[in-house]
């Protein structure tokens, strides 16, 4: 293992959003110019083809590369669909630490489908809502999994039970500790041993994983300093968006008050 060197990792269709790419250019120029922590692994990228079907067993292909291929101590995650900053490997090093916060995320945000009061929209349109995968593990009668915490501290590192893998450093021990454990199925979807009202409750890839690491005693943390936006066609999801849904949500509630 090379101390302090990095690899990054994404899964892609043959394809890239224009903000990935280009924020993927600004990091390795970055990093070229600065820690050259990527040219150390030996291998500086490990790619794995995706269609709309295979994206846990990809996962773990790019995990195992990472293991078996390279000397990287660090693993970075990416999505092809994310803009970010070009310091943000540099930032989640130096948030993480090899045995008290071996996995960092940054601050990334997806579109959740919005709860109507009747299950109605206007035209049959679907009305979506924007929440930070920064989350909270609950179990209750009707509700069971991870939630979403919505007033998230900001720009502090926190600890949580669980976040997505759209920009997510992982380092080297962490994963090795779960193949040691659990084998070598680090984002296989993960089912909980009870069911919710009656339906078998499944985990996403990057859940899972993090209930995986749970098992293993190994902590989740996001850097909420570390900042993102997620392309999703004509909208960016990031925290100015969040905050102007959180707003517009704030005049709403005062409106009807009138």
């Amino acid at each position: 293992m090379a101390a302090g060197s990095a690899v990054v990792g994404f899964l892609d269709a043959g394809h890239w959003s224009a903000c990935f790419g280009l924020s993927y250019r600004d990091l390795h120029l970055f990093d070229a110019f600065g820690q050259q922590r990527i040219a150390r692994s030996g291998r500086g990228e490990i790619r794995a083809l995706t269609g709309s079907g295979g994206i846990p067993q990809n996962r773990n292909k790019v995990v195992r590369g990472f293991l078996n291929d390279t000397r990287g101590e660090w693993l970075l995650f990416i999505d092809t669909d994310m803009g970010f900053e070009r310091d943000t490997l540099e930032r989640l090093i130096a948030a993480a630490d090899p045995s008290a916060r071996p996995v960092v995320g940054g601050l990334c945000f997806a579109g959740a489908r919005a709860r109507t009061g009747n299950g109605a929209t206007p035209l049959y349109a679907e009305r979506f809502k924007i929440i930070p995968t920064v989350y909270e593990y609950v179990e209750q009668a009707d509700e069971i999994g991870f939630r979403p915490i919505l007033d998230y501290p900001r720009d502090q590192v926190m600890e949580v039970a669980g976040t997505g893998a759209a920009c997510l450093l992982m380092h080297r021990s962490a994963l090795e500790t779960v193949r040691a454990q659990l084998g070598e199925v680090w984002f296989d979807p993960a089912q909980h041993p009870s069911a919710l009202n009656g339906a078998p409750r499944w985990f996403s890839e990057d859940l899972s994983f993090c209930v995986r690491l749970a098992a293993c005693g190994i902590p989740v943390h996001v850097d909420t300093s570390v900042k993102t936006t997620h392309e999703k066609g004509m909208a960016f999801l990031d925290e100015d968006a969040f905050d102007e849904q959180l707003a517009l949500a704030r005049l709403h509630k005062e409106m009807e008050k009138v």
